[in-house]
């Protein structure tokens, strides 16, 4: 099969490679769409860091050369031993993660603190292939939930948003600012608009403030400007998220919590940071770290939010492209910090770039 297969730093090659067997509990999937994001970008312009090229991890013991992609969808074409033939010809949506299922972390439901944490394209081969063998475990149907497989793979970056929103504790209705609406800010948008705050997003850039709006942000404001949450939500924030990873934004986030607020941060800082714990302490503010999602039930929740978008993610995820244009129109792009949408998708089977199809199934039969 062909792959994109990661080298090195800078060096990604589109190759032919065996195709997966399915291991126990795992299910074989014919690729039909997957998604990259800043990890994967971080992970071709400034690694491996992450994925065990140059060391074996400890938990796969994948080492050397590895297929990338962690956000996907496909075909069940063939399974592993304990998977039901059943499931064969299933449109399934997968989250890549690996948990053992037994350990303290994972009984309490939070599968992303798995003492034997791995994740598909992260830690062992990934999806930017036209095969790849996943945990049945990590997946759920989309077939059921009517979605295509484009908008099935925007499931895993969407439960990252969900995540974040029960790291945050929202009941509802609270008065949220966010400071970044790219990558899963915009996710996040979508997220809690749905869930019913009054929210205020933060972002530089024109075009992801515009799509923060058709997400649901009630209200948009540029970094630097007089920012006065209490006026634009009709009171002082209880929760404020830092979606940027930059400096900049985190000084902002934090310039306009109020007491008795609570800060999460999503985006990932580039180096340490000096914060005014003293100052936090007084107030009694929470700052809280979220990363990644758990399995159950941010995932099958997730999924459940990309279907009720009945307009689909075009303005979200625009296009899909070929394995062959991953590095050049893709990562490059994406760690220069000129990515061509929010969300890229590829299409393994794909001789040239598409549009994406994201609009569920019964919505696109009733309007055809």
């Amino acid at each position: 099969m062909r792959a994109a297969v990661l080298h090195g730093k800078g060096d990604l090659r589109v190759a032919e490679v065996p195709v997966p067997r399915p291991g126990d509990g795992e299910v074989l999937l014919r690729v039909r769409a997957v998604g990259l994001c800043g990890t994967d970008a971080a992970e071709y312009a400034h690694g491996p860091m992450m994925m065990p090229v140059a060391t074996r991890h400890p938990v796969t013991g994948h080492h050397g050369p590895m297929v990338i992609g962690h956000e996907f969808a496909g075909e069940v074409v063939e399974v592993g031993p304990g998977v039901d033939r059943a499931w064969t010809g299933r449109l399934l949506a997968s989250c890549g993660v690996i948990f053992c299922g037994d350990c303290g972390a994972c009984r309490a439901g939070r599968t992303n603190h798995c003492r034997t944490y791995a994740a598909v394209g992260l830690h062992r081969d990934g999806a930017a292939a036209e095969f790849v063998a996943a945990p049945l475990s990590s997946c759920e149907p989309a077939d059921s939930r009517a979605l295509p497989p484009d908008a099935a793979a925007l499931g895993q970056p969407m439960s990252i948003a969900v995540h974040a929103t029960q790291r945050a504790r929202l009941a509802g209705g609270e008065r949220v600012v966010m400071f970044g609406a790219g990558g899963i800010g915009a996710f996040l948008a979508y997220v809690l608009a749905r869930r019913g705050a009054q929210l205020l997003v933060v972002d530089p850039d024109e075009s992801r403030r515009h799509l923060a709006a058709a997400l649901g942000a009630a209200a948009l404001a540029r970094p630097g400007d007089d920012l006065a949450p209490a006026d634009l939500l009709g009171g002082e924030p209880e929760v404020v998220f830092e979606c940027s990873g930059t400096e900049a934004g985190l000084a902002a986030a934090l310039s306009v919590l109020p007491a008795g607020a609570r800060l999460v941060v999503v985006g990932m800082q580039k180096r340490p940071v000096a914060i005014d714990l003293r100052r936090a302490t007084i107030r009694e503010n929470e700052i809280i770290g979220t990363n990644g999602m758990a399995r159950t039930p941010d995932f099958s929740d997730a999924l459940d939010l990309v279907a009720a978008r009945t307009q689909g993610w075009a303005d979200v995820a625009p296009l899909a492209l070929p394995l062959d244009e991953i590095a050049t129109g893709a990562l490059a792009p994406m760690a220069a910090g000129a990515a061509p949408a929010v969300k890229v998708l590829v299409d393994p089977a794909a001789t040239r770039r598409r549009p994406s199809q994201t609009v569920p199934a019964t919505v696109a039969t009733q309007e055809g």
